[in-house]
This record gives structure tokens, C-alpha cells and sequence, in this order.
């Protein structure tokens, strides 16, 4: 059964409606200038559809952002089963593997993402999670190996490698308890970084 997120039609018509303004535009003047029609512009705003194909590309043309950026943001508007929302928190959740198994906060992760089926939602918010976690072990590898070669008279109380791991730690399980935060207010717009590793 498909449970609607009640303020699906609110955050759809939030971010056309914000663009537009954040821009100076009015209804008329984004009809221009994506060469719509206004009656399209308002279904957008309303929340009544969502943009794709040509609607997609020319309105990221007028807010200069990337077609698949914009459409991302619509990524957490769409319906989804509650099933997809738990699949969600159980790949977040996942990442506490870390304390159990070397890497376990990218394999873990990894195996719940892979097995939780073709949802359109969990794919996407799964490889941002993912990807996260990639690039935060990759950092840490690289911070632990160099940390040794860093002089000890800087931190000479206390090793330098030992700082930098429970600083990674922490930041990692605030990252966490960040994104489930957001899954549980239905917000699947976070951990969007500039490129991805899968």
C-alpha cells in the first residue's frame, strides 16, 4: 500500500515557487522564459506535476542548476511505500557497523541497499549514503597514514593518529543521527556532494 506524505504537495510546489522567487521571477516572466505556459508554470507550483524531459531542462537552463540536481529535489517529494522509508533508516543505521567490522560502514550499508529492490526513493537516498560513506573512509585512510609523518611536538600529549580517528568517529555517527533526523521528517534532500562514486 502507498502511504502519501501529506506534505508532498507543499514541498512541490515549495521548490519551483522558491527558484522562481529566489530568481525575481514572476509566474508570466518564467513562462517567458522557459517558453511554458503559465498554466504549466502554476500545475508546477502547485505541486501538480513534477518536471521532466523538456520542462526539466529549460527550467534548470533559467535557475542554472543541473537537470539532475533539480530533479533530485523532487527525489524526496515523490510518494513512497513505508516500507522505502524503512529501508532508509536500516541502510543509515548500517553505517554503525563500523564499530564491528573493519569498513563495515560501507559494506553494510552496501548489502541492506542492495538487497532492498528497485524503489526509485531508496536507490537514490542509498547512494548518497553510500557515497558518503566512501568518501569518508577514503579521508580517513589518507588522514591516518599521514598522521604519523605530522611532528609529535604539535600534539605531544597525546598521538596525533588517535585524535584524528575519534574526531572521524564522531563526525561520522553526527552524520548519522543527522540523516535520520531528515528520514524521519520525510526529508530525503541531504548529502549532496559535488560528485559521486556510485
Amino acid at each position: 500500500m502507498i502511504v502519501a506524505n501529506p506534505s508532498t504537495n507543499n514541498k512541490a510546489m515549495s521548490i519551483i515557487k522558491n527558484l522562481r522567487e529566489k530568481s525575481g521571477y514572476t509566474q508570466s516572466n518564467l513562462a517567458e522564459k522557459t517558453g511554458l505556459s503559465l498554466r504549466t508554470i502554476q500545475r508546477l507550483e502547485a505541486g501538480d506535476s513534477i518536471p521532466k524531459g523538456h520542462t526539466l531542462r529549460v527550467l534548470s537552463n533559467v535557475f542554472e542548476v543541473e537537470p539532475s540536481l533539480l530533479q533530485q529535489r523532487f527525489v524526496g517529494v515523490e510518494q513512497y511505500e513505508q516500507s522505502d522509508k524503512t529501508s532508509i533508516k536500516l541502510i543509515n543505521l548500517s553505517i554503525l557497523g563500523l564499530f564491528v567490522f573493519p569498513f563495515g560502514n560501507v559494506i553494510f550499508p552496501f548489502m541492506v541497499w542492495r538487497k532492498r529492490g528497485p524503489s526509485r526513493v531508496v536507490d537514490e537516498v542509498g547512494r548518497k549514503i553510500i557515497n558518503f560513506q566512501l568518501l569518508w573512509t577514503i579521508v580517513l585512510c589518507f588522514l591516518l597514514c599521514i598522521s604519523p609523518f605530522i611532528d609529535p611536538d604539535i600534539f605531544p600529549s597525546f598521538p596525533l593518529i588517535l585524535m584524528v580517528l575519534f574526531a572521524a568517529l564522531a563526525f561520522n555517527i553526527f552524520v548519522v543521527f543527522y540523516t535520520a533526523n531528515s528520514i524521519q521528517r520525510d526529508d530525503t534532500d541531504f548529502l549532496n556532494l559535488p560528485f559521486r562514486l556510485i
